[in-house]
């Protein structure tokens, strides 16, 4: 059995984080879907992956924000480890932790064709390397205030998300295809 712990909410008065990512992760994943389990922030997220007891047969992964732009990934797998040594004997390494590069609004970023269908003007946006961007939420949140709109986290992200092309997304971010390769085996 595999699960999957994302960074995100639990909460659904907003929206539901968890079925839009069984959404857009199924298109990749059919019949091999994880289990998804959405933490309530960063820290609970990891804390829960490495806490919540395991099953003999269960294998884990980790989806967090890097909340940087070229982040070191065994580094981050390092300080997660330090920091829960010995709690489950799980280990957070570069073969079962995927980063969402700066943040996962970068993935909603890097598909202007699918906001501009949500009614998101996106005729100023020019993007090479959405990953590069500096806190792609605020940017997000900027593109939205511009087209009228207030962007909500949860909300229009939950809405958005499941409509994400994934053969362009395992393009444009390499930690979507390394994270859906992992899944697949």
């Amino acid at each position: 059995m595999k699960r999957l712990y994302i960074e995100g909410s639990a909460n659904t008065a907003n929206g539901n984080l968890r079925m839009a990512f069984a959404k857009l992760l199924s298109k990749e994943l059919k019949g091999n879907m994880p289990r998804i389990v959405m933490g309530d922030s960063k820290n609970h997220t990891i804390e829960s992956f490495f806490t919540e007891s395991i099953d003999s047969k269960e294998e884990r992964f980790l989806l967090v924000d890097s909340d940087e732009p070229k982040p070191n990934k065994q580094h981050i797998c390092d300080k997660y480890n330090q920091k829960f040594k010995a709690k489950q004997n799980i280990d957070s390494s570069i073969n079962n932790t995927f980063l969402m590069i700066q943040e996962a609004e970068a993935w909603l970023l890097s598909q202007p064709e699918v906001l501009v269908k949500a009614g998101i003007d996106m005729s100023k946006f020019n993007c090479q390397n959405v990953e590069s961007i500096k806190d792609p939420s605020d940017k997000l949140s900027d593109l939205y205030k511009k087209s009228g709109k207030t962007y909500n986290k949860v909300r229009d992200f939950a809405n958005i998300f499941p409509k994400l092309d994934t053969a362009k997304l395992k393009q444009t971010c390499p930690e979507f295809c390394a994270l859906i390769d992992a899944l697949n085996k």
